[in-house]
């Protein structure tokens, strides 16, 4: 059996999120690791109760040079103002370089359901977060 899984990125998980897809481990870009950070998604998580959700990826891929991208959503399904959203509300894109940086604001926002101040505004086209 493969001992991959041990090197999985530790993360503290807040009670009601669920983690949909992590693949994310604890090694740091470099030309050496970067395979480590393949993937559309290497980390995503949502809330149970209203579909908060993130999902963290490398971008480029590939790319040693390249960094964390993290998207904060609201997902379509879930009760709102007493209405069901029909649409996913794209809150915006925050981004790193830091691992460590990463994991803390994945914890924070879990833990305190408020997105980092320092968001990439949605494009133009994006649903409006409600």
């Amino acid at each position: 059996m493969s001992e991959t899984w041990r090197r999985l990125q530790p993360l503290r998980v807040a009670p009601g999120w669920t983690i949909d897809m992590n693949s994310l481990y604890a090694v740091d870009p470099s030309p050496e690791t970067v395979e480590w950070l393949a993937g559309s998604v290497l980390v995503s998580g949502h809330l149970v109760h209203d579909g908060l959700c993130f999902d963290a990826r490398w971008e480029p891929e590939g790319d040693p040079e390249g960094c964390y991208e993290v998207d904060f959503l609201l997902l379509a399904g879930y009760k709102r103002r007493g209405t069901v959203a029909r649409d996913h509300t794209y809150l915006g894109t925050w981004t790193t370089r830091s691992r460590s940086a990463l994991v803390a604001t994945l914890e924070e926002f879990m833990f305190t359901r408020r997105p980092p101040a320092d968001l990439k505004a949605p494009p133009a086209d994006a649903p409006a977060a409600e």
